[in-house]
């Protein structure tokens, strides 16, 4: 899946965006944006892929992604059938950082808030103790308008930064500044996307940047803050922990169909990133 570049505008006399989606389902395709955006889903179910995470979710999931990481949300196969009755809905908010001009974020007031935008660029993901209280808030500024709607903006923006029930969907961001300078990075996005399951090795990746390995090296931890080699375990381990929750199928089996070629780095890794054993996972859920 190669991620699109959204170019998002706030309507007439607005500096933020609001969308309220009521479809048969979420239809927007993977991509990435320069906004800030804040998602609460009010009906449906499925998939939502933030990063390099894969993760469920269901009614009162509230996220927050950070600008330019690529997302989409999936609903399950039984909203795409032919005369199905069933309807996805959501608030979504788009924001730029400059939206109330670039000195607002630097006001002492605000620092909480400065933290969240730094936060969010791995994903948030808010626990549901805490969607409920920014539920009424949340609908209550899809009402407003003028100054009101600013207020009651940052009245979700304060809430949300002052919480600490949210867990991060990445262990590192993943920018994609902007459509020219992240054309490498998205060609090796959906190059690992497409291909992590096979045998993948670092000069792979080099050539479709066309650099060197030690120069794409550099590149790519700028970027992302990651080497390639944990960002593509990351891919890998997250592929693994979906087919743990949905599957019956061994823990080496799915080590192997995850991309992993020994079944003891697989748990290694797997251990390291998730705190827990692929067997520990598995009986959780």
């Amino acid at each position: 899946m190669k991620p699109q570049f959204l170019k998002i505008s706030p309507s007439a006399g607005s500096s933020f965006n609001l969308y309220e989606q009521d479809v048969p389902y979420f239809a927007t395709p993977w991509h990435y944006h320069p906004e800030f955006e804040i998602v609460l889903i009010k009906t449906s179910v499925g998939k939502k892929y933030v990063g390099s995470n894969i993760s469920d979710f269901e009614p009162d999931d509230l996220c927050m992604i950070g600008s330019l990481l690529p997302h989409f949300y999936k609903n399950t196969s039984d909203y795409y059938a032919e005369g199905s009755a069933d309807e996805a809905s959501s608030y979504v908010i788009h924001f730029r950082e400059d939206c109330f001009g670039e000195a607002f974020w630097k006001l002492p007031e605000v620092t909480r808030m400065q933290d969240l935008l730094v936060r969010s660029k791995k994903g948030l993901q808010f626990g549901k103790a805490i969607a409920l209280k920014a539920k009424p808030l949340i609908a209550e500024l899809f009402r407003k308008n003028g100054a009101a709607r600013i207020v009651a903006f940052l009245q979700v923006i304060e809430l949300l930064s002052e919480t600490e029930d949210y867990v991060y969907l990445n262990k590192h961001s993943i920018e994609l500044r902007n459509e020219a300078d992240s054309d490498r990075i998205k060609k090796v996005y959906e190059f690992v996307m497409q291909h992590f399951k096979e045998s993948i090795c670092l000069n792979d990746a080099a050539q479709l940047a066309n650099m060197s390995e030690s120069a794409f090296s550099r590149y790519f931890k700028k970027r992302t803050r990651l080497t390639f080699s944990n960002f593509l375990t990351g891919v890998r381990v997250e592929y693994a922990c979906r087919k743990l929750r949905e599957t019956e199928k061994s823990i080496a089996e799915i080590a192997f169909e995850s991309g992993f070629n020994n079944l003891s780095n697989f748990n290694r890794q797997f251990k390291l990133l998730k705190k827990m054993t692929p067997f520990a996972y598995k009986n959780t859920y």
